[in-house]
């Protein structure tokens, strides 16, 4: 973990240091910034002209979907500032930071027809295809994230990217964690990371993008509280307010999930026939106002404005203006603006916290690469260019990923909390090679759309290091086979209307699934959005379900199981001015789950799950009302599916611009949290699952945290109180049987970009 750090904080050093940028223009006028070959080894100078917005910063994800760089403060960012750096609403979080989440509510949508290894409850801190975004930057570029541990720890994720040309973009980051906990042997280590490319040639006819990740994630587990220090808690005896002194059921145990992965997606354009006419376009986005930054559009600035201000008193550099450029973003916006529940009628949502966020779909433009090849965006109210209409386009591609994942569970002693165990010495190990390819071609038209036609063939290993035999039956060391599918997408808007499709089927193999997957979305300009959608999936559970081999007796299990079969309908309507409402209704066949026994078990019953979810704020002069509400309902399959009825979450905060000039931006307020009480599955760390339990009821208490959020230029800070209630709301809160939530907790934490 030091080595990487090290590595980040010298590499920043010499992107700061060494990088120069000088802007010209190629025979079609387009700017390009380059690396200026003439240095002064003796002195540190650096040459910036030019103008560039924030919008040049440019986050792309794996479906080619592209926000930008944003370092504004808002209330759906303090929502987002925790380890795993997601909206955590329909989760709720074990005590110390870094340990598992228990479900709230379930999404059952993009399911894939491929198994996955399972462990689920190990998966949170895991990054998949979808988490791993790539950048296209005129200048290099970082961020850091940082947050207190619980009681003695940390975590901090960093990234550095930049452009070595128009054509190449590299980056790098690390999120590392350690926090130690406040309960006996909670301890959370945890590392990731990342290491990200995209590059394009000059005739933009081949484009090319990759990734490489590695991944320890490393957690001490206790079991939870004994019987007896579950009445101590409860009781809130005196003796007993240094969590610490609570027995846990052991103090040897721990888990490892731990893998790499390789991706690498290329397209060729194998024939391609454009048209040029002359437009006149409109930005979508009103001009800026006094008081709005994000809007950006004319805050077009000298490149000098990025330099650090200590640089303003050398010769040849100008003194910084903080109201334009990179630092635009940084600056005055007044509170209600400022918060992303109340943006002007046409401002772009973006969130460089989560970057993966739709603003703009390029799977109409056929290739999302090619997001990475254009010039810098031109904002502007009315001006007339050539555009570039695409009448064909034939291209040719491939992906390819090899990922191997590991899971450990080890225990100095074996403890009767799990039953009998062969040996004294508890040595569990699962490992999983898979590889998984495809070929595709892709054709767009004016006429068709986009319609691709994909091939894909996939390699599994999920294996243990012996076969068992035991009492009458005798239990594999492996599942090891491959399987070949084919299938088909496609896309195609009629004006504000769009219609997808994706279907894939599995030929011939040793497991066998299929999908389809329908969308239909409309778009009333910044009005209002609707979508509908339906999926029917037919897949294999996942593996952990399907074998396992564990020194314990009674975690040893091989099941042929039929296929569980998904069929999924749904909807959203998005309103800012209105309210967001997002609804979804599931049914599922031969649904797998962990019972009582934390065995695997088939329901024979079908799943019928509704489920829906409402977002709407209040905006009174300076103080916002946000309010997400969601309501649940099992119609069948309740004996072994449970949610809460209600989940809600209401954020009461004020925001406002400090001292003269702006150069502060402040929000404070209280968020109130609750779940209606239910029969919450219980944690099993030795499998690292949540299984059935029919003994304890959850829920039905408040969760009150109280939070101050700053933000100075590119710099969020965020101050947070959590669970302040529980000094007067009784010591009934838990996050799974014996494992209770967090007490009252002071917590720190910040987001700092830098723009060379």
């Amino acid at each position: 973990m030091r080595k990487v750090f090290l590595v980040l904080f010298f590499g920043l050093l010499f992107l700061n240091s060494n990088a120069q940028f000088s802007r010209s223009e190629d025979s079609r006028g387009n700017n390009m910034y380059q690396t200026d070959s003439t240095r002064n080894r003796k002195e540190r100078k650096v040459t910036i002209e030019g103008k560039t917005n924030y919008k040049d910063y440019k986050i792309i994800s794996l479906k080619n979907d592209t926000t930008f760089i944003d370092t504004t403060l808002s209330v759906k960012k303090h929502y987002k500032h925790n380890y795993i750096r997601k909206d955590n609403f329909e989760l709720i979080a074990f005590h110390n930071q870094g340990q598992t989440y228990n479900k709230l509510g379930y999404n059952f949508q993009e399911s894939s027809i491929f198994p996955a290894i399972g462990f689920n409850a190990k998966q949170y801190n895991y990054y998949t295809l979808n988490d791993l975004p790539y950048y296209y930057v005129p200048t290099p570029t970082s961020e850091m994230m940082y947050r207190k541990g619980l009681q003695q720890g940390q975590v901090l994720d960093a990234m550095l990217t930049a452009n070595t040309s128009e054509q190449l973009n590299v980056s790098a980051s690390y999120k590392g964690l350690r926090s130690l906990g406040k309960y006996k042997s909670a301890l959370a280590s945890h590392g990731n990371f990342r290491a990200t490319f995209n590059y394009h040639t000059k005739n933009k006819r081949y484009f090319v993008r990759g990734h490489m990740y590695s991944f320890d994630l490393n957690n001490e587990e206790n079991g939870g509280l004994t019987p007896e220090s579950m009445n101590y808690f409860e009781s809130n005896d005196p003796n007993y307010t240094e969590r610490s002194r609570l027995e846990v059921n052991f103090t040897d145990a721990e888990n490892i999930f731990e893998g790499k992965r390789y991706y690498l997606d290329q397209v060729v354009t194998l024939f391609s026939n454009r048209s040029f006419e002359k437009k006149s376009t409109s930005s979508q986005i009103k001009p800026p106002t006094k008081n709005d930054s994000l809007a950006g559009n004319k805050h077009r600035l000298n490149r000098n404005a990025i330099q650090k201000p200590n640089r303003a008193t050398k010769p040849g550099i100008k003194k910084p203006n903080t109201n334009s450029g990179i630092d635009s973003l940084a600056q005055t916006e007044k509170a209600v603006k400022n918060d992303s529940i109340y943006k002007p009628t046409n401002t772009i949502s973006k969130d460089s916290i989560n970057p993966i966020i739709k603003v703009s779909d390029s799977i109409e433009a056929i290739d999302s690469l090619a997001l990475l090849a254009k010039s810098p965006i031109t904002d502007s109210i009315s001006i007339v260019n050539t555009e570039e209409k695409q009448l064909f386009n034939l291209r040719l591609g491939n992906t390819i990923m090899y990922e191997t994942k590991h899971y450990r569970f080890t225990q100095a002693s074996a403890s009767n909390f799990f039953g009998e165990a062969f040996v004294n010495d508890i040595q569990d190990h699962t490992s999983y090679q898979n590889f998984d390819g495809q070929l595709y071609l892709q054709l767009y038209s004016i006429y068709t759309g986009s319609l691709k036609f994909k091939t894909n063939y996939l390699t599994y290993n999920y294996h243990y290091n012996s076969v068992l035999y035991y009492d009458d039956h005798t239990i594999s060391d492996k599942l090891k086979g491959d399987a070949l599918s084919i299938g088909a997408e496609w896309i195609k808007t009629f004006g504000n209307l769009q219609l997808k499709a994706d279907a894939s089927t599995i030929l011939f193999g040793d497991i066998n699934g299929n999908t389809l997957k329908t969308a239909i979305s409309y778009q009333q300009d910044s009005l209002f959005s609707f979508q509908g959608f339906a999926e029917f999936t037919s897949k294999s559970p996942d593996f952990n379900k399907q074998l396992y081999q564990s020194d314990y007796k009674d975690y040893n299990w091989q099941n042929n199981f039929g296929n569980e079969k998904i069929t999924i309908f749904g909807g959203a309507f998005n309103s800012e001015k209105w309210a967001s409402v997002e609804a979804s209704y599931n049914v599922i066949d031969n649904y797998t789950y962990f019972n009582e026994a934390s065995k695997p078990e088939q329901a024979a019953e079908t799943l019928n799950y509704f489920k829906v979810k409402l977002l709407k704020a209040f905006t009174y002069k300076k103080f916002t009302l946000d309010n997400t509400v969601m309501y649940q309902s099992v119609v069948s399959g309740e004996s072994f599916f449970r949610v809460p009825t209600w989940v809600t979450r209401n954020t009461l905060l004020f925001s406002t611009a400090v001292f003269k000039g702006d150069p502060l931006y402040f929000q404070t307020g209280v968020t109130f949290s609750y779940f209606s009480a239910y029969k919450m599955n219980a944690y099993n760390p030795l499998i690292s699952e949540f299984n059935l339990q029919n003994t304890d009821e959850i829920g039905n208490f408040p969760m009150l945290d109280f939070f101050v959020n700053l933000r100075i230029q590119r710099t969020r800070v965020y101050l947070q109180l959590e669970n302040f209630s529980a000094g007067f709301t009784g010591r009934n809160y838990y996050s799974a049987p014996t494992y209770p939530y967090r007490d009252l907790t002071f917590r720190i934490g910040l987001v700092w970009n830098f723009f060379i």
